[in-house]
């Protein structure tokens, strides 16, 4: 579960906590044309998880956070600007019984260079 952006079937990314082969990782998939695949494994389950994805011109930085103080980003990735993004909550089960998704505080905010710049050094 986590967040997407996308500009059409070709062009997406979407970046949260996967289990996967009975790890838990905090994973990006970006798509332009082709997919990639970026994991970070976690040592252990947490009970929260902050993400953040920061648009600007032909890139996206992803960060997540297990306080929703200190973030790191995981992921500096090519995004084709000047395009209409369409942005949200994702989750998926491909195998087994689904499971429970939570979404909280979930908002999309227009940042200016000069809040994006003081954002980033708060980081």
């Amino acid at each position: 579960m986590g967040l997407m952006l996308r500009i059409d079937e070709k062009t997406w990314l979407k970046s949260g906590i996967e289990f996967v082969n009975g790890k838990i990782n905090i994973s990006a998939v970006v798509t332009n044309e082709k997919s990639d695949w970026s994991v970070i494994e976690l040592p252990n389950k947490p009970n929260f998880i902050w993400l953040k994805i920061v648009r600007q011109l032909d890139a996206v930085e992803i960060f997540y956070s297990f306080d929703d103080k200190l973030y790191t980003m995981m992921r500096l990735a090519y995004f084709p600007d000047n395009k209409p993004v369409m942005v949200g909550m994702t989750a998926a089960s491909p195998d087994g019984d689904g499971f429970d998704a939570v979404f909280e505080n979930f908002e999309i905010i227009h940042l200016p260079d000069s809040r994006r710049l003081e954002w980033l050094k708060k980081q």
